[in-house]
């Protein structure tokens, strides 16, 4: 006897790399618990490749379906917004309450973000421009810490990058997709 709800008929190829996005977000959740802060940026950007892939394999296919709008977003929650946000906290030399401060807010307008594509898809310009900067742009802010390292500068100027960028989530700014 057949289930109407059967994950099996909800599922498709493309959204096994959206699972893989969501499950390298973990790892990297895992590599910045354990200060593998190497590892945790190799893992967000591998979420990101999954992510740029799921999309446009389903549109390629034609086989976008709603199902897959929302486990992308779940992922991306996962591997963008929340990975990054353990990314930050891990590292102790900035001050706690920037810490908690930033988490919060990155957090929340992460979710914002979300919760507006996938109400709206905040896609305008025929699909040229994105409204809002996409969570995955967090892969820039992770990857800059590595920058900021080499460079010796303050951290505390690279956490503002969370502070602009959860700002640019929620705003209407057109961003170019690339």
């Amino acid at each position: 006897m057949s289930n109407d709800n059967s994950i099996t008929r909800f599922i498709n190829i493309p959204d096994y790399l959206s699972l893989a996005n969501g499950a390298l977000g973990l790892l990297a959740i895992i590599s910045s618990i354990n200060k593998e802060m190497e590892w945790a940026m190799l893992f967000i950007l591998l979420a990101g490749l999954m992510d740029f892939f799921d999309g446009r394999i389903a549109r390629k296919r034609g086989i976008t379906s709603e199902f897959g709008k929302q486990l992308d977003s779940l992922c991306d929650l996962c591997s963008f917004v929340i990975a990054p946000i353990v990314f930050l906290y891990s590292i102790e030399s900035i001050t706690i309450y920037v810490r908690i401060s930033a988490a919060i807010i990155y957090l929340l307008t992460g979710i914002l973000r979300l919760a507006r594509f996938n109400i709206t898809g905040t896609i305008i310009n025929n699909g040229k421009y994105f409204e809002g900067m996409p969570v995955p742009f967090s892969i820039v802010i992770v990857t800059g810490y590595f920058l900021f390292q080499f460079l010796s500068l303050p951290f505390i100027v690279w956490t503002l990058f969370y502070f602009i960028h959860a700002a640019l989530m929620i705003s209407t700014v057109k961003i170019r997709k690339l």
